[in-house]
């Protein structure tokens, strides 16, 4: 499947790409890539070699945290059910949000706000922050 990128990713001869499936010549060199991997080891090396690769770490403790506010007030705002909770966070939770990899957070964000609402409550506590896959569940009385 890499194949017709590396015809691709070379200037001169992503001018005459022909694809496989549709059969029909295109002019691709003006064509800029982009391209993302969690990992590049598994890139060969000839494909790494036509890119320019840019290595992003992960963000600190307090870009962690502004990540988390952000999703937190994107949750909220973009649900009707999540107007009924603060506008702010609370900073116990917002320091278990920071301990999470930025993908996980809005997982686990929901989550939060779906547990919060099967206990009762309009505001996220630290406990409603897990990173188990599914929600808690509480006894409806049989």
């Amino acid at each position: 499947p890499l194949g017709s990128l590396y015809t691709l990713l070379e200037h001169d001869t992503a001018t005459e790409f022909v694809d496989e499936f549709a059969e029909i010549p295109i002019d691709a060199s003006e064509v800029v890539w982009i391209a993302t991997a969690n990992e590049s080891s598994s890139i060969p090396s000839p494909i790494l070699n036509r890119m320019n690769v840019y290595s992003i770490d992960a963000p600190d403790y307090e870009g962690s945290l502004r990540i988390a506010r952000c999703i937190y007030e994107e949750l909220r705002t973009e649900h009707a059910w999540g107007r009924t909770f603060p506008v702010v966070l609370g900073a116990d939770s917002l320091d278990r949000l920071a301990r999470l990899k930025p993908r996980e957070m809005r997982r686990v964000l929901l989550a939060a706000f779906g547990n919060a609402k099967l206990a009762g409550r309009d505001e996220i506590r630290p406990d409603d922050i897990t990173e188990e896959r599914t929600a808690k569940k509480t006894r409806i009385g049989f």
